[in-house]
């Protein structure tokens, strides 16, 4: 607070920001006359920037009394802006295909793999914006903050340019956005896996510019394109799959996968899928998803077998007009299933054992009571009581663990199943623990759960 004279004094907010004056009476209730020149340059002593002269000239003029007038603003700093890392390619694919105006899918316009060659831009430094730097009323700077510059992360087979702007691709391959890191891996293509190249296990991603034929493997620890089919083949990888054509698996397991799956058909076939399932026709197969099955396009098909989705499975048509049966289970994980099913089965076996040694245990019991028991019988007697003791805390922790697994489903139970065209009777839909079966025709469902059972509304 700085007093210009007897009536009238000069605040300055704590940010500095503005500048007020304030024009009051004295004790007496006295307004003492002044000069509006003199009180113009007292003013001008602290406030140097941002001064509004003719809101002072008016307020002094007028005399206006015992209010705190704005007469001076200062300048708020602008902060620079953070740089950001622009990238060339797009990491977040989905594996899904176009669908034309006429329904039909045109896997050709699928540019899901991100292929590369040494000296290829993967991605660009853009720098932090210049800031700018405010002033106080009294003339003082206020220092702005200044953008924080990025910096590439790295993984293997990238290289940054001398000027630091860019990273580049050291060497061929595919380009992976993993933990964080961008980085290139080895790419091996080759025109089929068949009886001139055998079984392929290799580190890195995989292209076949045509098929993979029956009985022979793909292992690999990157991602794969088929541009053909599979036939008969198997393909086991941490990343994605893309078949440009069909997967025919001959009733055995065809695919066991990490990430998404994109195939124009799959039929007669066993398929593991970490991601999405993406297509136009499944047929007689047993798909699991651990989260969507999507079957797109003029088909849309789902018909016999079974498809197990963690939260949704949508197609056209489900079923057929000859009762295939067809079975969709959406709500449950996959592996959460399989190891549910593995402890009821460890159960049963260490109950029906914990039944067997009860049963001796009686036995011996009353040979026990009657000092009928030899030193060999005794032996067996007091195995059996351990083997009781360790059947039943066995038995409790196979328990403990199922009630988890079981909750966790419960939470899973909320997963739909969208049909926008028609189910036919024959059709079993599950979801969590609930179950239907279709015994009419429907057309344009959703099916979701609801307190335990399942209902049916608008697509």
């Amino acid at each position: 607070m700085y007093n210009i004279n007897q009536n009238i004094s000069l605040s300055i907010s704590k940010d500095g920001l503005k500048g007020y004056i304030i024009i009051s009476k004295d004790d007496k209730g006295e307004l003492h006359d002044f000069k509006i020149e003199d009180v113009i340059r007292e003013v001008k002593k602290h406030i140097k920037y941002g001064l509004k002269e003719d809101v002072l000239l008016k307020v002094l003029k007028n005399k206006i009394v015992n209010e705190k007038i704005l007469i001076a603003e200062g300048k708020k700093p602008v902060n620079g802006k953070d740089g950001k890392i622009k990238f060339y390619f797009d990491f977040e694919k989905p594996l899904l295909p176009k669908i034309k105006p006429d329904g039909t899918v045109d896997y050709k316009e699928l540019d899901s793999i991100n292929v590369v060659k040494t000296g290829d831009i993967l991605a660009e430094i853009i720098p932090p914006e210049k800031g700018q730097d405010g002033i106080k009323v009294n003339g003082d700077p206020i220092l702005h903050k200044k953008g924080k510059n990025p910096k590439f992360s790295r993984g293997k087979n990238t290289m940054v340019s001398e000027d630091g702007k860019f990273l580049k691709s050291s060497s061929n391959g595919i380009v992976e956005y993993r933990n964080g890191k961008i980085s290139v891996s080895e790419l091996l293509t080759l025109n089929n896996i068949d009886n001139s190249t055998g079984n392929i296990n290799f580190n890195g991603n995989v292209i076949i510019k045509k098929d993979i034929l029956n009985g022979f493997t793909l292992k690999t620890t990157g991602s794969v394109e088929v541009k053909g089919a599979i036939e008969g083949g198997y393909v086991q990888c941490k990343g994605d799959v893309l078949v440009r054509q069909g997967i025919q698996g001959y009733n055995r397991k065809a695919i066991d996968i990490g990430g998404n799956l994109s195939a124009k058909f799959i039929e007669n076939s066993i398929i593991k899928v970490g991601g999405n399932i993406t297509s136009e026709a499944i047929m007689h197969s047993d798909v699991s998803s651990k989260s969507n099955i999507l079957v797109i396009g003029r088909k849309g098909l789902i018909v016999g077998g079974i498809c197990r989705a963690k939260y949704e499975i949508r197609a056209k048509v489900v079923g057929s007009s000859m009762a295939t049966s067809t079975v969709l289970e959406v709500g449950v994980d996959p592996d959460l299933k399989y190891k549910y099913e593995e402890l009821e089965k460890k159960i049963k076996e260490s109950k029906d054992n914990l039944d067997k040694v009860e049963k001796s245990l009686k036995v011996l019991e009353i040979l026990r009571s009657s000092n009928r028991l030899d030193q060999k019988k005794m032996i067996l007697y007091k195995n059996l009581l351990k083997a009781r003791d360790s059947l039943n805390t066995e038995i409790l922790n196979l328990e403990g663990e199922l009630n988890k697994i079981q909750n966790q489903r419960d939470i899973l139970s909320k997963g739909q199943i969208k049909i926008s065209d028609i189910v036919y009777p024959g059709v079993k839909i599950i979801i969590g623990n609930s179950q239907m079966h279709i015994g009419d025709e429907m057309r344009r469902c959703t099916f979701y759960e609801e307190h335990g059972r399942i209902r049916v509304g608008p697509y």
